[in-house]
């Protein structure tokens, strides 16, 4: 895998799509409830995943979806960070290497304890981003790398990246298209527009989240 580009892989995605799009339907309740935990409440990553929950809502709107994001709780800088950032490593050090289910990290209490369908955690390191299936793949943990330095920072990014690993938790897959909300792998930058916007999903995607019903 090549870090220099901003693919923001969920690396067991692969096995995911596999699975019948219906049956994702069934696993899940019609919302989703989302805690947030952040480091600062100015982090330009909470206004940008307010900014994707709320383009994803319409999406489903739009389509006659009845699933939802609904954000329960936003945590700043809770006494969780640390075992979340260690968990965060873990999960990253896997490096999209296939991996067996009595290697694949075990969530620390702390994380089983918020009892959300979806974690979004604002890491401090220097990573791709992450949607991470746990749980039997019905919850999520969202790993969203450090916003500092690029390529979060770039203008119109950020917002674009976090909709995109929320895309994977809805159950879409990459689909090879750099000009698109769910392309993978993503050129560098891919994102950046100097107007806020989200990227489009495909008629591909479109249908797969039909399915979805």
């Amino acid at each position: 895998m090549n870090r220099t580009t901003l693919s923001t892989i969920s690396w067991t995605l692969v096995a995911l799509a596999c699975l019948v799009p219906s049956v994702l339907a069934q696993e899940h309740g019609p919302n989703r409830r989302v805690v947030i935990v952040t480091p600062a409440d100015d982090d330009l990553r909470l206004a940008a995943t307010r900014e994707a929950i709320a383009f994803w809502n319409e999406t489903l709107s739009t389509l006659r979806l009845e699933s939802r994001f609904v954000v329960d709780r936003v945590l700043v800088a809770p006494p969780i960070t640390r075992p979340l950032e260690g968990y965060t490593r873990r999960i990253w050090n896997l490096a999209g290497r296939p991996t067996p289910p009595d290697m694949t990290p075990t969530p620390p209490r702390e994380l089983e304890a918020l009892a959300a369908d979806v974690t979004v955690f604002f890491s401090s390191q220097r990573i791709l981003s992450f949607a991470w299936p746990r749980a039997a793949r019905q919850k999520y943990f969202v790993g969203i790398q450090q916003a500092v330095t690029s390529p979060l920072a770039a203008p119109n990014v950020a917002r674009n990246v976090i909709a995109h690993e929320l895309g994977h938790v809805l159950g879409l897959e990459h689909n090879g298209r750099t000009s698109t909300l769910m392309c993978g792998p993503c050129t560098r930058f891919v994102y950046r527009s100097d107007e806020p916007r989200f990227f489009p999903l495909t008629t591909v995607d479109r249908d797969r989240l039909q399915l979805l019903r």
